[in-house]
């Protein structure tokens, strides 16, 4: 996203918790910053795009990041964080007479690093526009609704349905080799027709092939299911099929494939 923004003719400096991670920026007129304050310092736009909530409350009340900011600053909240952290960081932004936008995208790796991401945001209509250069920079297509929040909770339901695509293809395989099947005459079944998206051949190649590169680790699917249940909870949604896969999630996780890609959830199957 920073490269992409760079590439958009922003001027970009960036901080990040691991300082080498950043560091590969400053080849590409990228500026590493020392610490949040001074990232923000003079900033006319400021995205956080971290973990989880932990992180961002960390990074932005913790180390001083909503303190740098100027008063015409913009913030644009753009991690994962669900609707807990999303309504704690609006009401602070509100006490502090901070510009928020809440703006989490769907997509992982490639989309990220080609500027296709789908941006979901909400915000005060008066900030859309200033929000459009960091948008079109990272996204191919932005969504906007309304009240902030609301895109963080759209966020969770895009989740919920990606999860269980990603479960049901899952046991499938499994299925498919437990009954003496090669499981790629599944993926040839539905290929094509309305009940075979590429995201079944894609993820479904990989769960096959036993190879996982991380586009998405399967720790941050793991938690994003947490948050899925906590919004369902807090919302009193009846979700029965949450909590069996987040339970698998975690079994995969507990089984050392934290840090392969989400499709690692495979190995949570008898197969």
């Amino acid at each position: 996203m920073a490269r992409n923004l760079a590439r958009a003719g922003c001027e970009v400096t960036v901080w990040n918790r691991t300082r080498e991670k950043a560091e590969a920026l400053t080849g590409e007129g990228v500026t590493v910053a020392e610490d949040p304050a001074s990232a923000v310092a003079d900033a006319s736009h400021v995205v956080t795009m971290l973990i989880d909530g932990e992180a961002v409350d960390e990074v932005m009340f913790g180390q001083g990041g909503a303190d740098a900011l100027g008063d015409d600053a913009l913030w644009l909240q753009m991690s994962t964080v669900g609707v807990e952290a999303t309504d704690r960081f609006t009401g602070l932004a509100q006490e502090r007479s901070l510009l928020f936008v809440d703006a989490p995208v769907l997509g992982t790796k490639q989309p990220a690093e080609s500027g296709e991401l789908v941006v979901l945001a909400s915000g005060p209509e008066a900030l859309r526009e200033r929000c459009e250069v960091i948008f079109d920079a990272v996204g191919k297509k932005t969504l906007w609704l309304a009240e902030a929040g609301q895109s963080s909770r759209l966020k969770l339901v895009a989740n919920a349905w990606i999860l269980a695509l990603l479960g049901g293809l899952a046991e499938s395989i499994a299925l498919a080799e437990q009954l003496g099947l090669d499981p790629r005459s599944f993926l040839e079944a539905i290929d094509g027709g309305p009940v075979g998206p590429p995201y079944a051949d894609l993820k479904g190649s990989a769960m096959i092939d036993g190879e996982f590169p991380a586009a998405f680790p399967l720790h941050h699917a793991l938690k994003d299911a947490e948050l899925i249940l906590s919004a369902a909870k807090g919302a009193q949604a009846d979700r029965p099929l949450s909590p069996v896969l987040r339970d698998r999630l975690e079994r995969a996780v507990q089984m050392g494939h934290g840090e392969d890609d989400m499709a690692a959830v495979i190995h949570a199957w008898s197969r």
